[in-house]
């Protein structure tokens, strides 16, 4: 593929927001893109106000912190990347494994949203 230093899609950092609800929990989010690929996300939840931040090495999670699908806990979540969990907090107490489960779950499916609206919206630039 040919690259036009005039052309800003690749060689620049750039924020998308959009709103998804993966398993039922509506969200609205902004994800952060450098080079065409996603760097982090910032997730609200629309019904409780929580918030999440995912990092991201490719397709590969790599950080998450913010709070807990199932409980008021505060999770914070570190991965290698091989997906070994490094460290797994829910406020005071480890985080259990259906906790990282279910991160890991809606991590997947809101990178998957922004990857996938992010490219759309990328094609429809002249």
């Amino acid at each position: 593929m040919e690259q036009h230093a005039a052309d800003p899609v690749q060689n620049s950092a750039e924020e998308f927001r959009s709103s998804f609800a993966p398993g039922g929990i509506e969200a609205n989010y902004r994800a952060n893109f450098a080079e065409g690929h996603i760097q982090s996300l910032e997730e609200t939840r629309k019904q409780t106000s929580q918030t999440g931040t995912y990092e991201f090495k490719g397709a590969r999670l790599l950080k998450y912190s913010g709070a807990a699908l199932d409980s008021n806990d505060t999770l914070e979540l570190e991965f290698d990347l091989q997906g070994k969990v490094l460290v797994a907090k829910a406020g005071d107490k480890e985080a259990s494994q259906e906790q990282i489960i279910a991160i890991r779950d809606r991590a997947h499916s809101l990178r998957s949203h922004a990857v996938a609206q992010h490219d759309v919206k990328g094609h429809e630039k002249p």
